[in-house]
C-alpha cells in the first residue's frame, strides 16, 4: 500500500513540473498588445510585436478584455495604393485555440488560429478555420 502511494505521489510531483503548452496571457506574452509586420506562408502568417500600427499597415490589437482591433483594407479592392481601416472584434482562448470575431469591410469573419511559437516579440499563427459572413 505504501509502495502504491509513494508512486502516485512521485507521478503527481512530476506532471506538475512538466511545461505546459497553454497560452499565458500574462507577462506580455501573446496575444495581448499591438501586433505587425504580416508575413505570410502557406498555412498562416507571423507577425511582430510593435507600440503602434503605423497609418495604413495591416496589424491586430488585442486588449486585455478580449476586445480587439483588426486593421485590413478598408474595401474590396487590393490594388496599391492600399487604404486601411480599423474594425472591432472580439477573441478568446480555448485550449491551444485563440477564436477571433472580426468585422471587415464586408461583413465579419470568423477564425481559429493555433500558435506554432510565440515570444514576447514574435509570433506564428496556422489558421485551422477561416469563414467570412458577407453582409446581405
Amino acid at each position: 500500500m505504501k509502495k502504491i502511494i509513494l508512486l502516485f505521489s512521485f507521478l503527481f510531483i512530476l506532471n506538475s513540473c512538466m511545461e505546459q503548452e497553454t497560452l499565458s496571457l500574462e507577462g506580455g506574452e501573446f496575444p495581448v498588445g499591438t501586433w505587425t509586420d504580416l508575413q505570410y506562408n502557406e498555412n498562416g502568417f507571423s507577425m511582430a510585436r510593435t507600440n503602434r500600427l503605423k497609418e495604413n499597415t495591416y496589424g491586430f490589437i488585442f486588449q486585455n478584455n478580449g476586445k480587439l482591433i483588426s486593421r485590413s483594407n478598408s474595401g474590396f479592392c487590393g490594388t496599391p495604393p492600399i487604404v486601411t481601416q480599423d474594425y472591432s472584434g472580439k477573441w478568446k482562448v480555448e485550449g491551444d485555440v485563440l477564436k477571433l470575431e472580426m468585422d471587415f469591410w464586408g461583413g465579419k469573419i470568423i477564425q481559429e488560429w493555433r500558435i506554432s511559437s510565440a515570444s514576447s516579440r514574435s509570433v506564428t499563427v496556422e489558421i485551422t478555420m477561416n469563414e467570412y459572413k458577407y453582409n446581405s
